[in-house]
């Protein structure tokens, strides 16, 4: 999509964080291409964001927009509706297309294209897949972008194989069943670490405080809270790698979406690849750890996680 909707001398817009691999892609090496980037986070009110990209030196060039929301790791939450009304207030060459990665929330809990996004991405090795037996993407939008999507598909030759759409057709079978039972295990496992001593911050889209902006963002574009849970351990990068090491039903891998549960250290895993000043910006510290909620009891995953954290020491003074 990126390089389909893009080339020298235009501007793209993009969230931050995003995935660690997308991060990479447009930091590193869409410049080399001679493709401009101005990044912003969910932090930013809408004339903010307005006057950040007229004040960039290639606001005309603006072509593209690359949303990830909820963002991998932090859950941080970008107003699609938003972000629409702001590029569409730009003087531009040409109509600038959006286009969102829904992998966090798959098929089920958001759905971008009804907040004014042209395209939805996804990872479907995560919750489409569903059994972490599979890679692949897809890529929907109207027919006009499609078919320019589907002609730099052809010619990079990355399309899924035969047997990976029959297992992609099999999974959709159990798609909603799957996602409704990860999401209300999540539920569990995050009330539950949220009033656990050892942990200093819950980044969960079912604890947004009411009332905030976060919160009206949070209902009007999802209808459920999804199933990825992060939250930071008080302490850093020793504590965080102590509770992972200590976990025996939850597996210490990279992917999520798929029926068992998996943990992981963004910093050093998902996120290695990102510049070690820009973690820090987007909150992606030593102490923050990701769950991908599977579909198991969730009475065992939280004894789980409880005696994970339990092997955790927490330096003196660091408890909050």
């Amino acid at each position: 999509v990126l390089l389909e909707f893009l080339k020298p001398g235009d501007l793209l817009l993009f969230s931050s964080p995003t995935y660690g691999g997308t991060d990479h892609f447009i930091n590193h090496f869409l410049p080399k291409i001679g493709v401009h980037t101005l990044g912003f986070t969910s932090e930013m009110s809408e004339e903010e964001l307005y006057e950040t990209i007229q004040n960039s030196e290639h606001a005309g060039r603006l072509t593209h927009v690359h949303l990830e929301t909820p963002a991998n790791p932090t859950n941080a939450l970008i107003d699609i509706e938003m972000v629409r009304r702001v590029v569409d207030r730009i003087k531009t060459e040409e109509k600038v297309t959006i286009a969102v990665d829904n992998t966090y929330m798959g098929p089920l809990w958001q759905h971008p294209l009804k907040h004014g996004a042209d395209l939805v991405m996804y990872s479907a090795t995560k919750y489409i897949g569903g059994h972490s037996d599979l890679i692949a993407g897809a890529v929907l939008g109207n027919a006009e972008l499609m078919v320019r999507v589907k002609t730099l598909r052809t010619f990079l030759g990355n399309m899924a194989s035969p047997h990976t759409g029959w297992m992609l057709l099999r999974s959709l079978e159990t798609l909603k069943i799957r996602m409704e039972a990860m999401q209300a295990n999540a539920i569990q496992v995050a009330n539950f670490l949220k009033g656990h001593e050892k942990v200093a911050q819950i980044k969960y889209l079912g604890l947004i405080e009411e009332g905030t902006r976060n919160y009206e963002i949070y209902k009007n574009q999802c209808s459920g809270p999804g199933a990825m849970v992060s939250f930071c351990i008080n302490g850093g990068e020793k504590e965080a790698f102590k509770f992972l090491n200590s976990l025996k039903l939850v597996k210490l891998a990279v992917s999520l979406g798929g029926t068992e549960s998996l943990a992981e250290h963004p910093k050093s895993m998902t996120h290695a690849g990102v510049d070690d000043h820009h973690l820090e910006h987007i909150g992606v510290t030593d102490a923050l750890v990701r769950l991908s909620i599977g579909v198991e009891n969730y009475e065992d995953l939280i004894w789980d996680i409880s005696q994970a954290l339990d092997q955790v020491t927490i330096p003196s003074g660091e408890l909050v």
